[in-house]
């Protein structure tokens, strides 16, 4: 047998191989989804109900021509910005990369700018205005200097019926997750703080911390944005508020898009394969849910992979400017969420490989090259820095409200106890066995049996894409010579998987590094296969099949909340919210019954601060957190009414159908007797079903009038 024919049969083997593997893969995938795609049929009915369109539209149409507004404002000040920065164009150049960059850039500078607009008390609708038409006067301007840069794209290339399904099927889930961000919330961390701090905020004219809401000390950048774009939204109504913040959060997802399918065009790849890419990326159930539910998992995926695009770029050429797009990028990310500094750490990794690759090419230039990475990650630093000391001015911690036992904080509702019970509960996430094989079998569990709702099964759904495309990567990296941004990109991928399998396996925690695996994905499928062999069309087709379900999937979540009618209009908000919400109707009765003045304690509400337009007390997280330490300080009913009256609260709702079951109870101490253990949950049912006062209550949920 010739060579030649022995590379044939091997690589027919290997096709047939990933053929059989991607079929597994996918059965097994499908095999878990009876609660949604398994219920496509019936759900689909949940479209329909009543008119379709209605006044409500005006209201959708504002939302989103608020966040289109923004998005031009952000790649405004981004172009202003990186025309300064100064960046030589290496290799194949994509407009469509440095788009995405500049946009970027532009909504890491605005969310500052917001920032030290709300320490100064300025959250006001003129202020808003004022914000828009300079980055629309700066969008101007930067797109009459692109027009006199030529396009330096490859020629263009023939599209395919294969590429134009891609395109389909990448434009199923954002146009179904941008309907799903124009609809009223409904997601547990937006009711929590996504949205309800930008509320609250702009109540208040500022970004001061808010009484009872821990999650007003965390570093916000994203939510800077929901703060402008509500301001805005205002001007026509608190519904086109809600549905621009969500529509302007969403603006996070297209642009993600664009930047994985750009970095995959300058590296060499094809249409087909940037398309297929862009597909693994775009097709993961909880990007869907994400950019739906104006999470900010997306955002900060965004910045972690133009960060590692700059990255690479800095790695070849050693230019300065690519530094400062690390730190501006790398400072963007860090001011949304603590766990960035596990990609810090990554870079500060890659840099030191940079300096020790200098030795023997450039050894009159290692300090430098050392000096100037760690400056990068410590503009990173300096750019997240406002966030972190206007907490730990407040509290006496920069990581507020975390790791408590390690550096001591105060806050009024949280403590040492609260905060290592959260890092406790964090660590349950993706525990499906509670043993070691966890760890082993993690790329199956969170590719194949991750629900959404289920902490123990990762909160979410990733889909098979990429373990069918692992092989393909490892195999990459191991016996061919990719590009080294693969390189890079697979570092820092590895090495906050390796993080987050030690840490919170949370799903949404992984979302930054799928760009990157799925570049190194396609990358890898180009090295290892010829043009047209049969590994590359398994590959091809199995990484399609695999995303197709990931958008049935989406789909099929859509189709549970259906959010169509009431962005079209022909449903109100109320009805939207009742059907989604099983306690919204208690909302509504507050907020529509009792004086503007009258405090309600929630216990065990979801979380819930942004539908109800009363002030309220609830404990961050653990919910009947106070409500638990009173009723064990308490000997009678009488004497836990009174020390609730002295919380100056009116009324009380309570999600109360496993409060009394003492095998579930969170009142329930194992340390008591259960004599007595069972003596206070008699006292908890008579405060919370109080048959004299309670206006309103049924299996689940009940509502109290005090006084």
């Amino acid at each position: 047998m010739s060579n030649e024919a022995e590379i044939k049969l091997t690589s027919y083997m290997a096709a047939i191989a990933l053929g059989v593997l991607a079929v597994v893969f996918v059965a097994a995938f499908l095999a878990n989804r009876g609660s949604d795609v398994g219920q496509i049929g019936i759900l689909l009915g949940n479209l329909g109900g009543g008119q379709l369109f209605g006044a409500g539209i005006g209201d959708s149409v504002a939302g989103a021509f608020v966040a289109i507004l923004l998005i031009i404002s952000w790649f405004g000040l981004g172009s202003f910005i990186y025309g300064f920065i100064g960046v030589s164009k290496i290799g194949r150049y994509s407009q469509v990369l440095e788009l995405a960059m500049k946009t970027a850039i532009g909504a890491a500078a605005w969310s500052l700018i917001w920032f030290f607009l709300g320490i100064v008390g300025a959250y006001s609708k003129p202020a808003a205005a004022v914000a828009i038409v300079i980055g629309a006067v700066l969008a101007f301007i930067g797109l009459r200097r692109a027009r006199e840069h030529k396009n330096e794209d490859r020629a263009e290339e023939e599209t395919s019926g294969f590429d134009r399904l891609s395109i389909v099927l990448i434009a199923v889930p954002l146009v179904l997750s941008f309907i799903a961000a124009l609809a009223p919330p409904t997601a547990k961390d937006t009711l929590l703080y996504h949205f309800a701090v930008p509320k609250a905020f702009i109540a208040q004219g500022s970004n001061a911390f808010i009484e009872g809401n821990i999650a007003s000390y965390l570093s916000l950048g994203v939510e800077m944005h929901s703060v402008w774009a509500m301001l805005l939204g205002g001007i026509v109504s608190p519904r086109a508020a809600e549905a621009a913040a969500g529509a302007t959060v969403w603006m996070f997802l297209p642009i993600l898009i664009a930047a994985t399918f750009g970095w995959a065009r300058e590296i060499g790849l094809s249409k087909t394969w940037s398309l297929v890419a862009t597909l693994m990326v775009a097709t993961v159930p909880s990007v869907y849910h994400v950019a739906a539910s104006a999470y900010i998992d997306v955002a900060l995926a965004l910045y972690v992979t133009l960060a590692v695009f700059a990255l690479s770029r800095w790695w070849q050429t050693l230019e300065s400017g690519w530094l400062i797009v690390i730190g501006i990028l790398l400072g963007a990310a860090l001011s949304m969420k603590l766990t960035a500094v596990v990609v810090i750490a990554a870079f500060g990794l890659v840099v030191l490989i940079r300096v020790r690759k200098a030795q023997a090419s450039e050894p009159d230039e290692i300090t430098k090259i050392l000096a100037r990475g760690v400056g990068a990650l410590a503009l990173a630093v300096l750019i997240a820095s406002p966030w972190y000391l206007r907490t730990w001015q407040e509290t006496g911690s920069p990581v507020f409200p975390f790791y408590l036992s390690v550096l001591p904080a105060e806050a009024a509702g949280w403590d040492v106890e609260r905060s290592n019970l959260f890092q406790a509960m964090n660590s349950q996430y993706g525990r499906v066995t509670g043993s070691a094989a966890d760890f082993v079998l993690a790329p199956w569990n969170v590719s194949v049996a991750s629900q959404p709702e289920d902490a123990r099964l990762f909160d979410g759904v990733l889909g098979v894409a990429f373990l069918i495309g692992l092989p393909l990567l490892i195999s990459g990296l191991w016996k061919f010579e990719l590009p080294v941004e693969v390189k890079i990109a697979s570092g820092v991928a590895a090495t906050v998987f390796l993080f987050w399998l030690l840490s919170s396996m949370q799903l949404r925690y992984l979302l930054p590094i799928l760009p990157l695996l799925a570049v190194g994905i396609a990358a890898s499928v180009g090295s290892i296969s010829s043009k047209g062999t049969s590994l590359r069309a398994a590959a091809k087709y199995g990484i399609s099949l695999a995303a197709f379900c990931g958008v049935l999937t989406s789909f099929a979540w859509f189709l549970q909340k259906a959010p169509l009618r009431v962005v079209l209009g022909g449903e109100t908000r109320d009805q939207y919210l009742t059907r989604n919400l099983d306690y919204y109707r208690y909302y509504e009765a507050l907020n529509k019954t009792t004086a503007p003045d009258a405090r309600t304690w929630l216990i065990n509400m979801r979380r819930d601060t942004y539908h109800l337009n009363r002030p309220v007390f609830s404990d961050y997280l653990f919910e009947d957190w106070t409500f638990r330490r009173m009723l064990w300080e308490s000997r009678s009913v009488q004497e836990l009414k009174a020390k609730a009256a002295a919380m100056n609260v009116q009324y009380v709702l309570t999600r109360h159908d496993f409060l009394f079951d003492y095998d579930r109870s969170t009142l329930v101490d194992d340390s008591k007797p259960r004599a007595e253990s069972e003596a206070k949950l008699r006292i908890a049912r008579e405060f919370i079903l109080d048959q004299a006062n309670t206006l309103d209550a049924d299996k689940k949920f009940s509502l109290v009038k005090l006084f």
